[in-house]
């Protein structure tokens, strides 16, 4: 019956929640994992597991259910915060100040993904500056 599945996906996306306030991340991940195979569509889901992945810094699942996040809810921001994130983990600064420009096109003026913006510009000119002066003498 429809209505029991929704009722124990809510179940299972409550459990993550409290697991997740607990910091029980594997946890948390476990019972949005169960949540999403009951609704594969649920975009929160998506977004909530991807936050505990980048809390056990599992950066490459964190940027799969991130992008996955995005695709089932483009006009989203968190989505897109998720993935900057996790390539920010991935150390794709560049690739992270993309994801987050495209949540502020979403939500200009957002000032959690202007922080994020500014640490990823931040994190790729330390960066460049890194390379720069690493580079093998003649």
């Amino acid at each position: 019956d429809k209505q029991d599945g929704q009722n124990e996906k809510a179940q299972l996306k409550l459990c993550g929640d409290k697991a997740v306030k607990r910091k029980d991340y594997r946890g948390a991940s476990n019972f949005y994992s169960q949540a999403i195979e009951m609704d594969p569509t649920d975009a929160t889901l998506y977004s909530n597991r991807s936050l505990c992945h980048l809390q056990m810094t599992e950066a490459e699942a964190a940027l799969f259910d991130a992008e996955f996040c995005i695709q089932l809810r483009p006009e989203w921001i968190k989505g897109y915060y998720r993935k900057g994130a996790a390539l920010m983990l991935l150390k794709k600064h560049e690739k992270a100040c993309d994801a987050f420009m495209a949540g502020l096109k979403l939500e200009p003026g957002n000032a959690e993904m202007e922080k994020a913006l500014r640490e990823a510009i931040e994190a790729m000119k330390k960066h460049h500056v890194a390379t720069k002066s690493f580079k093998p003498s003649d």
